[in-house]
């Protein structure tokens, strides 16, 4: 085998001296030769110090001792562990070339990727000497290796950057997502670069394959940078390619575009429609980000959420916890209720609730209250968890879960006093909703005779807040239209519109003192009081706020305006009159 690589001739073989645990690493023993891949060299006298003989061919050194370019190239590629490219380095870095430090480490995180860690700064700092005459394939290719690596260097990156800018002309798409995505996963921010990428990369959209334009997106939207006229061409692009796209891709352009918040319904439309066949193929991260982007979206789809729930009723035991949370989140915030799916869900949850971060808790427990499913088992299990975690409640995660627990009904004085104390801590720095939440548990709490007492200081800030909102209520064309009839009805004559409470702390959309002195509240519920799928459940909200005017002694009537005025009224006077005869007179 000697002979056969003397005979290839035209320069003298790259020797790599490497001892100790490298040695044994880059090749075995075979005969008089040692092996390593395909290359041979010979066996070293002296153990301690083998060599690695890579074989001259095509663009050899014709100095008959300097390895060339290409050996070079071909040596670092043929490296089959880091240590045998960290060898390399040590032995011949000095002949490296601009090409041949960016492809040594961009090598080096191919075999990381396998391998593991290992001290690669003998090979970064190779490519920090020849920053300055890289082209444009192989910065980019640099910092991307930076990122695969995970090798945050700022002060590297920044030089980096500083040497790309001028050739920023040269890129090419695949320079372009790379470049773009590696600042973002090393999460080095620099917009005054990033606004000039994506100028240069513009015109080249056209160029882009599906996995550049989703990573390009992905890394705008993961450092924050909105462009929303580069996004709108990106999209045009991508909509012709989204046959294409994998399931990532699909799920990170919708996550992408949530966290932008750019939103383009068409074609947010055309990407679930090729999602939907692939989704057995989403990983579990995919699902959860795709749905909770679809409710930061606003985007509603029922057929897409069942096929996409379907889907990850099977996957539930590997998700991790925040993407439980965020999944009941999402559903919530999209009004999509499924029963059977978010007791699967709790289930999967339940093992894993002591690693829910605060947010995840409270995002959880408000999901549920919105949805109006209630688990005693679960609830008593994940407020274990959240008392230790308490402290760590921000204003909107304490409010959420107060006003949770009252549309759940779930009492639990100890936690429920320990958090109002909390929330009294941070009066100041809670915004209205936060004190119409609190409010309302307050009230719920009263009214149950729970015993918690509530700060003085906050139970006076909730009540401003609170009377500041229903202020004045004006009704709605529909609730005077519902009037009207209502007052046809038998002993309903007196009926007025937005009556106050006794307590003056609600105001009643159609209140009929009936004639054996019970009072009847006819509630005349828009779409905003219902869940979106099923669209004749009533929200946590709503439930609470049925179950707050039952204490305050009225019979509560909701008159659904979609589902059941609306397609009534269109049917003549007497049908409308028959319809709420029945729902108001009916129960009495």
């Amino acid at each position: 085998m000697q002979a056969t690589a003397a005979a290839q001739g035209g320069g003298a073989p790259l020797m790599v001296a490497v001892g100790g645990e490298r040695a044994a690493l880059l090749g075995q023993v075979v005969g008089g030769t040692r092996e390593c891949g395909i290359r041979t060299w010979p066996a070293c006298s002296d153990a301690k110090r083998p060599h690695v003989c890579v074989q001259p061919g095509r663009g050899a050194s014709s100095n008959g001792g300097a390895p060339s370019a290409y050996q070079l190239t071909s040596a670092i590629k043929e490296c089959t562990s880091p240590d045998a490219l960290l060898a390399l380095v040590e032995q011949h870095g000095q002949a490296f070339n601009p090409i041949n430090a960016a492809t040594a480490l961009t090598h080096a995180a191919r075999l990381l990727a396998h391998t593991g860690c290992a001290d690669i700064e003998p090979i970064v700092q190779l490519a920090r000497e020849h920053l300055p005459h890289m082209q444009p394939r192989a910065l980019a290719n640099v910092v991307y290796a930076l990122a695969k690596l995970r090798h945050k260097d700022d002060a590297f990156v920044n030089a980096l950057l500083e040497a790309a800018t001028p050739q920023l002309r040269d890129f090419n798409p695949q320079d372009v997502a790379n470049t773009v995505w590696a600042l973002a996963t090393l999460g080095h921010a620099d917009s005054a670069f990033v606004a000039a990428l994506m100028k240069a990369a513009a015109p080249q959209l056209r160029d882009f394959t599906p996995q550049a334009l989703a990573n390009t997106v992905w890394a705008l939207a993961t450092l924050g940078h909105t462009n929303g006229a580069f996004v709108a061409a990106l999209l045009k692009v991508a909509t012709s390619q989204l046959r294409n796209f994998k399931p990532q891709e699909l799920s990170n352009t919708a996550w992408a575009l949530a966290k932008l918040q750019h939103y383009d319904g068409a074609f947010v439309v055309a990407l679930l429609e090729v999602a939907t066949p692939q989704l057995r193929n989403f990983k579990p991260q995919a699902l959860a980000n795709t749905v909770w982007a679809l409710a930061a979206l606003g985007h509603a789809d029922s057929s897409f959420m069942a096929a996409l729930l379907k889907a990850a009723a099977l996957q539930l035991r590997n998700f991790n916890p925040q993407a439980l949370a965020n999944t009941a989140w999402a559903l919530a915030t999209l009004g999509y209720a499924d029963d059977a799916f978010m007791t699967a869900l709790l289930k999967a949850a339940t093992p894993h609730l002591c690693d829910f971060k605060p947010q995840d808790l409270s995002n959880t427990v408000w999901a549920l209250a919105t949805l109006g499913h209630y688990d005693r088992a679960f609830m008593a299990a994940l407020l274990k968890v959240a008392t230790a975690q308490r402290r760590n409640f921000n204003p909107q995660a304490v409010s959420n879960t107060a006003w949770a627990l009252a549309v759940l009904g779930h009492a639990d004085s100890v936690f429920m006093a320990t958090l109002l104390q909390q929330a009294a801590g941070m009066v100041l720095d809670l915004n209205a909703e936060n004190l119409q939440q609190l409010f309302q548990c307050m009230l719920w709490l009263k009214d149950q005779n729970s015993g918690v007492a509530v700060p003085a200081q906050l139970a006076a800030a909730c009540k401003t807040a609170w009377m500041e909102e229903r202020d004045d209520p004006q009704p709605s064309r529909v609730q005077l239209e519902v009037l009207a009839v209502v007052r046809q009805l038998p002993g309903c004559s007196g009926a007025t519109s937005e009556q106050a409470t006794d307590d003056g702390l609600f105001s009643v959309d159609i209140a009929v003192q009936l004639p054996d002195g019970s009072r009847l509240a006819v509630e005349v519920d828009g779409p905003q009081h219902f869940l979106s799928s099923p669209p004749d459940r009533l929200d946590g909200a709503t439930l609470l706020r049925n179950r707050l005017l039952e204490a305050r002694g009225w019979r509560v009537v909701g008159v659904p305006v979609m589902t059941g005025w609306v397609p009534v009224a269109k049917q003549g006077q007497q049908a409308a009159r028959d319809y709420l005869l029945n729902l108001v007179v009916g129960p009495l």
